[in-house]
């Protein structure tokens, strides 16, 4: 306890040996420092450790463990593959492999699957949400392409796990029955445009 000195009374203050005991017996029952550790290490989400993110994670409904795609290189006409010239073609098989999350990822998550507990499901509100998880990556909005199909284009490039999570219907705040398609705009493309490159530098650009 706090300020505990001041409950002994008067005549026992000045006596070291038990002021010594009583220090040491509340020291010892004192969770002042356990309660700094746990709001540190468990409570508080944005610093919570492996632990602490873990409880969090039953708390909001999502696992560590996710299903992310297996980075391959490809030549092909859509966007993010590779040009001319600089790998085979695209076969069509996208291998995929059980990903355990690190703490920064697993906390994005966590964030991103507490605020798709709680949102509407609009594209103002999803367009929060992609500002949330992509905080300093660059340009990241979703479109209605109609027909129940919903479009997240990123202007930079994804990271496995951070496609994964969009490709994730448990996480993502859309609403029920609607398709998701991704898109990324990495540069450099080939065009005919002013900032875009010629044969055996670029992607084809599509849209």
């Amino acid at each position: 306890m706090n300020n505990w000195p001041e409950t002994v009374i008067r005549q026992y203050s000045g006596a070291e040996r038990i002021m010594g005991v009583l220090d040491t017996f509340n020291q010892a029952v004192s969770i002042d420092d356990f309660t700094d550790q746990f709001i540190t290490d468990v409570w508080d989400v944005l610093t919570a450790k492996s632990y602490g993110l873990d409880v969090w994670g039953k708390i909001v409904g999502i696992g560590r463990n996710i299903i992310a795609p297996i980075e391959s290189d490809s030549f092909g006409f859509a966007d993010g593959f590779t040009p001319f010239n600089d790998a085979p073609f695209f076969a069509g098989i996208q291998e995929t492999t059980n990903v355990r999350l690190g703490d920064d990822a697993y906390r994005t998550l966590i964030l991103c699957k507490a605020f798709s507990n709680i949102s509407i499901a609009t594209i103002p509100e999803f367009n929060r949400f992609l500002t949330m998880l992509f905080k300093g990556r660059g340009v990241a909005f979703c479109s209605n392409y109609k027909e129940m199909t919903m479009g997240i284009i990123c202007a930079f490039e994804l990271q496995p796990y951070e496609a994964a999570i969009l490709q994730n219907y448990d996480v993502m705040p859309v609403p029920s029955g609607v398709r998701i398609e991704m898109h990324e705009l990495v540069p450099p493309y080939f065009g005919f445009a002013e900032d875009a490159c010629p044969f055996n530098d670029g992607t084809f650009y599509k849209g």
